[in-house]
Protein backbone atom coordinates (compact mmCIF):
# COMPACT_ATOMS: atom_id res chain seq x y z
CA UNK A 1 0.00 0.00 0.00
CA UNK A 2 1.10 3.06 -1.30
CA UNK A 3 1.95 5.98 1.54
CA UNK A 4 -0.65 8.07 0.23
CA UNK A 5 -3.51 5.18 0.28
CA UNK A 6 -2.61 4.88 3.98
CA UNK A 7 -3.60 8.71 4.68
CA UNK A 8 -6.96 8.31 2.67
CA UNK A 9 -7.75 5.55 4.99
CA UNK A 10 -7.20 7.52 7.98
CA UNK A 11 -9.01 10.53 6.53
CA UNK A 12 -12.09 8.76 5.58
CA UNK A 13 -11.99 7.07 8.99
CA UNK A 14 -12.45 9.52 11.10
CA UNK A 15 -15.89 10.76 12.62
CA UNK A 16 -15.78 14.25 11.33
CA UNK A 17 -15.41 12.97 7.78
CA UNK A 18 -18.14 9.88 8.43
CA UNK A 19 -20.10 12.40 9.73
CA UNK A 20 -20.08 14.90 6.50
CA UNK A 21 -20.70 12.55 4.25
CA UNK A 22 -23.34 10.69 5.99
CA UNK A 23 -24.94 14.07 6.24
CA UNK A 24 -24.37 15.16 1.95
CA UNK A 25 -26.24 11.68 1.28
CA UNK A 26 -29.02 12.39 3.29
CA UNK A 27 -28.92 15.97 1.51
CA UNK A 28 -28.71 14.32 -1.59
CA UNK A 29 -31.63 11.76 -1.00
CA UNK A 30 -33.58 14.52 -0.26
CA UNK A 31 -32.91 17.46 -3.01
CA UNK A 32 -33.32 14.16 -5.46
CA UNK A 33 -36.96 14.06 -4.90
CA UNK A 34 -37.75 17.77 -5.48
CA UNK A 35 -38.88 18.90 -8.93
CA UNK A 36 -36.54 21.95 -9.35
CA UNK A 37 -33.60 19.68 -9.56
CA UNK A 38 -31.47 19.28 -12.37
CA UNK A 39 -31.60 16.30 -14.35
CA UNK A 40 -29.26 14.11 -13.18
CA UNK A 41 -27.95 13.57 -17.30
CA UNK A 42 -27.02 17.60 -17.19
CA UNK A 43 -23.40 18.85 -16.55
CA UNK A 44 -25.26 20.53 -13.00
CA UNK A 45 -26.32 16.89 -12.16
CA UNK A 46 -23.98 14.76 -13.60
CA UNK A 47 -20.56 16.46 -12.40
CA UNK A 48 -21.15 15.94 -9.06
CA UNK A 49 -21.94 12.20 -9.83
CA UNK A 50 -18.52 11.94 -11.38
CA UNK A 51 -16.66 13.48 -8.67
CA UNK A 52 -18.51 12.04 -5.68
CA UNK A 53 -18.23 8.67 -7.95
CA UNK A 54 -14.65 8.79 -8.04
CA UNK A 55 -14.13 9.78 -4.25
CA UNK A 56 -16.40 7.01 -3.42
CA UNK A 57 -14.20 4.87 -5.81
CA UNK A 58 -11.02 6.31 -4.26
CA UNK A 59 -12.29 5.54 -0.90
CA UNK A 60 -13.09 1.91 -1.72
CA UNK A 61 -9.40 1.06 -3.65
CA UNK A 62 -7.74 2.85 -0.29
CA UNK A 63 -9.30 0.81 1.92
CA UNK A 64 -8.85 -2.21 0.06
CA UNK A 65 -5.01 -1.55 -0.39
CA UNK A 66 -5.42 -0.71 -4.05
CA UNK A 67 -4.60 2.02 -6.26
CA UNK A 68 -6.12 5.61 -5.61
CA UNK A 69 -5.96 6.53 -9.41
CA UNK A 70 -7.58 3.12 -10.05
CA UNK A 71 -10.08 3.34 -8.09
CA UNK A 72 -10.69 6.79 -8.79
CA UNK A 73 -11.25 6.16 -12.26
CA UNK A 74 -13.99 3.56 -11.66
CA UNK A 75 -15.66 5.31 -9.77
CA UNK A 76 -16.32 8.03 -11.98
CA UNK A 77 -17.00 6.03 -14.76
CA UNK A 78 -19.49 4.35 -12.23
CA UNK A 79 -21.32 7.83 -11.79
CA UNK A 80 -21.58 8.08 -14.99
CA UNK A 81 -22.80 5.15 -15.91
CA UNK A 82 -25.40 4.94 -13.22
CA UNK A 83 -26.47 8.21 -13.92
CA UNK A 84 -27.53 7.23 -17.57
CA UNK A 85 -28.85 4.09 -16.85
CA UNK A 86 -30.64 5.28 -13.94
CA UNK A 87 -32.42 7.97 -15.73
CA UNK A 88 -33.44 5.16 -18.23
CA UNK A 89 -34.41 3.05 -15.90
CA UNK A 90 -36.92 5.42 -13.72
CA UNK A 91 -38.06 7.05 -16.77
CA UNK A 92 -39.73 4.01 -18.14
CA UNK A 93 -40.36 2.46 -15.04
CA UNK A 94 -42.70 5.41 -14.59
CA UNK A 95 -44.17 5.20 -17.84
CA UNK A 96 -44.33 1.61 -17.49
CA UNK A 97 -46.08 1.25 -13.84
CA UNK A 98 -48.24 4.76 -14.68
CA UNK A 99 -47.01 5.76 -10.83
CA UNK A 100 -45.79 9.27 -9.68
CA UNK A 101 -41.77 9.52 -10.22
CA UNK A 102 -41.59 10.20 -6.73
CA UNK A 103 -42.29 6.54 -5.85
CA UNK A 104 -40.34 5.29 -7.99
CA UNK A 105 -37.39 7.64 -6.39
CA UNK A 106 -38.03 6.24 -3.44
CA UNK A 107 -37.64 2.60 -4.78
CA UNK A 108 -34.71 3.25 -6.96
CA UNK A 109 -33.00 5.24 -3.71
CA UNK A 110 -33.41 1.52 -1.51
CA UNK A 111 -31.91 -0.39 -4.00
CA UNK A 112 -28.64 2.27 -4.44
CA UNK A 113 -28.50 1.96 -0.85
CA UNK A 114 -29.03 -1.89 -0.02
CA UNK A 115 -27.04 -2.40 -3.29
CA UNK A 116 -23.97 -0.44 -2.07
CA UNK A 117 -24.18 -2.08 1.62
CA UNK A 118 -24.39 -5.89 -0.15
CA UNK A 119 -21.00 -5.10 -1.92
CA UNK A 120 -19.11 -3.78 0.13
CA UNK A 121 -19.92 -5.86 2.63
CA UNK A 122 -18.79 -8.53 0.54
CA UNK A 123 -15.24 -7.16 -0.22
Amino acid sequence: MAQSDGLAVKIYGVDFTVTIFTLLACVELVTDQLPSTPSRTKPAGLVPRILLGGLCGAAVASAGGQSLGIGAVLGAVGGIVGAFAGYEVRTRLVKALRVPDFVVAIVEDAVAIGGGLFLLSRF
